[in-house]
């Protein structure tokens, strides 16, 4: 995935005091071009500021994009009142470091230009209210939650720290950022299909060699609380859960008579891992005619790279990636 230091685009990255109780930060960019190119990749959100601080979603007060400035404002509660004891910055002129390392996507979910040659064969497609459909993919306790399944699989055997990189990104990002998704299509009335993976029965004989290890570990069967979704992320009455027990929704399920009975042809696809299920059902989609998009903030994996690397695969030739504001809006100018 192209990206873009932010710290290489801001003329002004600064902290400051507002209050003896709150922190609020100023990045200010050189021209209009570039803060609205920033703005556009939809990366400066409350949870994305509540996941880069490792704070609570409500100490992130408000994030604002303040036009005549050319600058994103936000603030957070101090972690320490000023002049506490322990507090280190009392003028809170050193909090912005953790900005200094953010890589921002520098394309919007298009192709970036003159990367390599195979994105010009990648042909564009915009968001069609009446043809698109979300797909929520394994977003299960058994692999997306740090406390059953792989989450307590690990930590009995004092493996936690496999586990830190996977469940911060699902905690902090993954999850808030589908649960906005989430609320922009059932706003529009638009489809939703949840996908879940797991065996159906109880000796895991329907799952194939190299599916059968992970889920006998993890306990993912159908009936018990690791093949449930997500509490957080629970279908209403009416949104589809389909259950498959291969990476691609499209060879052991129901999912693609389902699609075509909607008349949907575009995917807007979440969940994890991204670098197998998500890539693997969203592969077998274009493969078929479907036009996919990934939503890069609401997909995550067992490392940075693993994600990375399938997002920046998976965009040279058979799909899109963008963040979600990004999908927010252009279902907002949607027909």
């Amino acid at each position: 995935m192209a990206t873009c230091r932010l710290a290489d685009l801001a003329r002004v990255m600064r902290s400051k005091n507002a209050g003896p109780f709150e922190v609020t930060f100023d990045l200010i960019f050189p021209d209009r071009a570039t803060y609205e190119r920033v703005r556009r990749t939809g990366y400066f959100t409350r949870e994305r500021v509540a996941a880069l601080y490792r704070i609570p979603l409500d100490a992130v007060y408000d994030v604002v994009f303040f036009d005549p400035a050319l600058a994103i404002k936000f603030t957070i509660a101090r972690q320490r009142a000023q002049g506490s004891v322990g507090e280190t910055d009392t003028y809170a002129a050193q909090q912005h470091g953790p900005l200094l390392d953010v890589e921002l996507p520098w394309d919007d979910g298009e192709a970036p230009v003159g990367e390599d040659y195979a994105h010009q064969f990648n042909p564009p497609f915009r968001l069609d209210r009446a043809r698109v459909a979300l797909v929520v993919v394994d977003m299960q306790y058994a692999s997306a939650a740090r406390d059953r399944g792989l989450g307590r699989f690990l930590a009995e055997r004092g493996q936690e720290r496999q586990g830190v990189s996977r469940f911060e990104r699902i905690e902090g990002v993954v999850v808030p950022t589908i649960l906005r998704l989430l609320a922009a299509f059932r706003r529009r009335r638009l489809r939703i299909v949840y996908l879940t993976v797991g065996s159906e029965l109880a000796d895991y004989s329907d799952l194939l060699p190299h599916m059968r290890g992970l889920a006998e570990a993890v306990g993912n069967t159908a009936g018990r609380k690791e093949h449930a979704i997500l509490d957080a992320l629970a279908p209403l009455p009416g949104e589809p859960v389909i259950n498959k027990t291969t990476m691609s929704a499209f060879h052991s399920s129901g999912f693609e008579r389902l699609l075509r009975a909607w008349g949907v042809d575009q995917l807007v696809l979440t969940g994890v891992s991204t670098n197998s299920c998500v890539e693997g059902t969203a592969r077998d989609a274009a493969d078929l005619g479907y036009r996919c998009l990934l939503v890069e903030d609401a997909c995550g994996a067992a490392s940075a790279r693993l994600h990375e690397a399938a997002c920046e695969n998976f965009r040279r030739l058979l799909g899109r990636v963008a963040l979600a504001d990004a999908v927010v809006r252009e279902l907002e100018l949607a027909s």
